[in-house]
């Protein structure tokens, strides 16, 4: 007999996304993205204002922790307003790869990245990161809460590059089940950062992590469970 699919119907997690309200486009498109999808408790939280876009990024990934902090939240998802969900996913994947991170002790977990350095399987469906970029859909685990909170920041630091060097206990789920729509300009600017195609970014990073999980299927360290 097969193994028994837990389906997680009675299951809900919060989802704060980070929304400058002026921006009615990016609204739009992220109601359009959770409409439906009951397994998600939206909140909307207005993005800290600052003449520098990273401290923009960081103090308002602050403001989601002590929200989630006050209400005694388990497990969240950080979530951007360009956040776009792709065709792989699904409530019962998600939920299985939130209860398995956390069995294995991860602080974050991420959607879908588009950049990586070094990435090892360690369960179906998910993987080990040294370091990654992008933060369009994050979940977060209370017992990091109060780390992120505490870290110093400074001007010349970006988000996704501090979360990396923050914490060791990282992990993506494969194939993305979250990217990055592209509005042509950023709601929280980083000086100096140029626009990308981040389609193409997300892309490559998936073939990667597709690549090394085949490697590792062939000469047998794959066979994960």
């Amino acid at each position: 007999m097969g193994k028994k699919t837990q389906s997680y119907s009675d299951v809900c997690v919060p989802v704060y996304v980070i929304n400058l309200p002026e921006h009615k486009d990016r609204i739009t498109h992220i109601r359009g993205q959770f409409e439906g999808r009951e397994e998600f408790d939206v909140e909307f939280i207005e993005a800290h204002r600052h003449e520098i876009g990273v401290i923009n990024l960081w103090e308002s990934i602050k403001k989601v922790i002590r929200t989630a902090m006050e209400r005694n939240d388990d497990v969240i998802v950080i979530c951007k307003d360009d956040h776009e969900f792709t065709p792989h996913y699904s409530r019962t994947s998600l939920f299985r790869q939130i209860i398995g991170a956390a069995e294995q002790g991860a602080n974050i977990m991420l959607g879908g990245i588009n950049h990586f350095g070094q990435a090892i399987p360690v369960a179906e469906g998910r993987f080990w990161i040294d370091q990654f970029q992008s933060t369009q859909f994050i979940v977060a685990y209370r017992i990091f809460f109060q780390r992120i909170l505490d870290e110093p920041f400074t001007e010349g630091e970006v988000a996704d590059v501090k979360f990396s060097e923050m914490t060791s206990h990282k992990m993506i789920i494969h194939p993305f089940i979250s990217a990055q729509k592209d509005f042509g300009y950023s709601d929280l600017p980083v000086q100096g950062l140029k626009m990308t195609k981040h389609k193409d970014l997300f892309c490559r990073s998936e073939e990667r992590l597709t690549k090394i999980l085949a490697i590792a299927d062939r000469y047998g360290t794959g066979n994960i469970q």
